[in-house]
């Protein structure tokens, strides 16, 4: 969980909706197919034996199936929560048995917490998955992600939401309200997806080595619908968790948070629920002309 404390910064700041057991569950929902359809077809066009970095793997479900479409490629997911890269580690055996996969605990703003020496700069691909939606000045985390990539060649890659761009039905307004309060209670812009382009630029990607493109992330399935709402409402019945106290904090009720937590059964339950988030990608080649 997140601290309240707010002189913590960057990567040093916990993950803000914590690595309760129903986060990572619902984590482990995602996979390369519904996550890095934009980036796929640039991994298949590369030596089989690529080295590829995930930046906020959390508990690894798409790290995972990265290493079981690309068994020979050397791939590393690392995260700062210490009980995310546990739970990863304890389940290659069964998620990806005979692949090169392995999976380490640090703070991507300091790399050597979690990188070897001769890994920093060598890697052929390093991407993330709204990871930096849950960085405060996220732009540095990018900044890092595009020293560990191979600077002739090496490949950065993105995917972030934008949770202004978010529509639900049925609505859900007071929930989405909480979790934009809480977010930026955090010091996390919830507009980073509209800004990823802006950003790459900023820490010196040329537009010309940028692909960049759009896609829907979508919760229509009754499982989709539980990943999204059922990790918050049981945070929203945890008396201990931080939206819990974060609610508390704005004024929420007891009374105003069951109402919250109802109305987010009701969107799981309901057969003509879904949710629509664009996401905005990018694929930064490093090399050519100034690079």
């Amino acid at each position: 969980m997140a601290s309240d404390n707010q002189n913590q910064t960057g990567a040093e700041q916990a993950y803000h909706i914590g690595y309760k057991e129903d986060t990572l569950k619902a984590f482990e929902l995602r996979n390369a197919s519904t996550c890095l359809g934009y980036l796929l077809s640039t991994l298949e066009s590369l030596p089989p034996t690529f080295s590829l970095l995930d930046v906020g793997c959390g508990p690894g479900s798409i790290t995972f199936d990265l290493a079981r479409r690309f068994p020979q490629a050397k791939i590393i997911g690392v995260d700062l929560g210490v009980e995310a890269i546990e739970r990863a580690n304890a389940n290659i055996d069964t998620h990806a048995p005979g692949t090169n996969i392995e999976f380490r605990a640090g703070n991507i703003l300091e790399p050597e917490s979690c990188l070897k020496p001769d890994e920093i700069g060598n890697f052929d691909v390093v991407h993330e998955h709204t990871t930096l939606i849950c960085i405060p000045n996220n732009i540095e985390v990018l900044r890092v992600m595009k020293t560990l990539a191979k600077q002739d060649g090496g490949i950065v890659a993105c995917r972030e939401g934008d949770t202004h761009s978010q529509l639900l039905w049925p609505p859900l307004p007071e929930s989405a309200e909480l979790q934009e309060r809480i977010y930026q209670m955090n010091g996390l812009d919830t507009q980073t997806g509209r800004k990823l382009l802006s950003k790459a630029l900023a820490v010196g990607f040329r537009r010309d080595q940028i692909t960049a493109s759009a896609s829907i992330l979508s919760n229509i399935t009754y499982q989709e619908r539980l990943l999204y709402a059922g990790s918050m409402l049981t945070m929203l019945g945890d008396e201990t968790s931080q939206y819990r106290r974060a609610a508390a904090k704005f004024g929420y009720s007891d009374e105003q948070v069951e109402v919250l937590r109802e109305n987010m059964r009701k969107f799981i339950a309901a057969d003509d629920a879904w949710r629509l988030l664009v996401c905005t990608e990018i694929i930064c080649r490093l090399g050519g002309k100034d690079s």
